[in-house]
């Protein structure tokens, strides 16, 4: 989900078509999982502020929310029957090394697939040079950070705190899986789930490569590619180098927007273009696109639309995150001693990133909808950090 793609500017008929299946969606995935049926009981710890961590490895690490998200994922992951299709994605997962700039070696070599995408319409310069074409990296064989340790996006978006990608992932697995369900349980009739479980596991894998961690406890700015956060293009374009089936690279495509018009079609082939200059490959000759190279391949596959459908965690999760980073400001100034210089710098990112793993920016705002919201915030918060 591109993180500049905010809550209310979402097209009606994207809200629609998750409308038609997220709810019953929801009730097979807790009948399916019994793990799951029930609130999960974490046991919190109380730390002073000032011993609030800053290393994002280490808070996730000391999330159980993380960790089990984490762990969930890995579950998912490892139900995709296909041997070699589910040793690629858990290769991915378990060290997303953004391996697709192995083909890059010059300047010139980055400056050329910038002016292909610009010849071509899928970068604005206004917005992306070609030296920022590239998030930063030191080795293409090397993941800036691991999966775990990175946000779900960007710093004021959907689990934006370490450990959220892990989470979005988890909850987004979820919601798939049960549709696939839902389907086979009531219309008699499976589509092919390890194509839906792999591309829903890879749409964000290039995440911890786009969000990196700044020193002040921020993470970088996404900027665009086609028309969408560069991490969806980056993704798709390292499931290409890595040589994942056609079919799953299309349904990632799809997670972003589904092929049900022309114009959402549109999207999509765009996007598979742009990602397919930047791993260098022919989009027609891999089966990305139909041999016209203006469609997907026809007909149209379900498993494209159901992972468009499971990444809509951010419908709920993006307000959440934003109006649950708003109550911490407050409550930084009223109960913990900081300034409104303080909000901009470390003092007040350590500790919004602290609680955003520990307990997540959903059960805040949840928090913040019951009867004593101010009282409720403070006990929730009073468990994690204390004054």
């Amino acid at each position: 989900m591109n993180p500049f793609f905010t809550f209310a500017n979402q097209k009606c008929s994207r809200k629609n078509f998750l409308q038609i299946s997220i709810g019953a969606a929801a009730a097979v995935a807790l009948m399916k999982m019994p793990s799951l049926s029930a609130a999960a009981q974490i046991e919190l710890t109380p730390i002073p502020l000032a011993q609030c961590p800053t290393d994002p490895l280490i808070i996730s690490q000391k999330s159980q929310n993380v960790q089990n998200a984490y762990k969930k994922v890995l579950t998912f992951v490892n139900k995709i029957t296909d041997r070699t299709l589910r040793e690629k994605v858990l290769a991915i997962i378990q060290y997303p090394a953004p391996t697709v700039m192995e083909q890059y070696t010059s300047n010139s070599s980055v400056e050329r697939t910038y002016q292909k995408l610009l010849q071509k319409k899928l970068v604005d310069p206004a917005i992306i040079t070609w030296e920022t074409l590239f998030p930063p990296y030191q080795k293409p064989t090397k993941p800036v950070q691991l999966f775990i340790s990175a946000p779900g996006s960007g710093y004021s978006s959907h689990h934006s705190y370490p450990g959220g990608l892990a989470i979005h992932t988890a909850i987004n697995l979820g919601i798939a899986d049960a549709i696939c369900s839902i389907y086979q349980d009531t219309l008699s009739y499976e589509v092919n789930r390890d194509v839906v479980l792999a591309a829903e596991a890879l749409h964000d894998l290039a995440k911890p490569w786009v969000f990196q961690w700044n020193t002040d406890g921020s993470c970088l700015k996404e900027l665009t590619i086609a028309g969408t956060g560069s991490h969806h293009i980056l993704s798709i374009a390292e499931s290409i180098h890595r040589k994942l089936p056609a079919e799953v690279i299309v349904a990632q495509a799809c997670a972003h927007n589904h092929p049900g018009t022309p114009k959402d079609e549109a999207d999509v082939v765009s996007w598979i273009q742009a990602s397919s200059i930047i791993a260098g490959v022919d989009p027609v000759a891999l089966g990305l696109l139909a041999p016209d190279g203006k469609t997907l391949p026809l007909p149209h596959k379900q498993e494209g639309y159901i992972t468009h459908l499971g990444d809509h965690d951010f419908v709920i999760s993006v307000p959440a995150a934003q109006n649950s980073i708003q109550l911490l400001k407050k409550l930084a100034q009223t109960d913990y001693g900081m300034s409104s210089t303080d909000l901009e710098t470390i003092r007040f990112n350590k500790f919004r990133n602290y609680i955003g793993a520990q307990l997540s920016f959903m059960q805040l705002n949840h928090t913040a909808a019951s009867p004593d919201p101010s009282a409720g915030i403070k006990t929730l918060v009073a468990q994690v950090i204390t004054k």
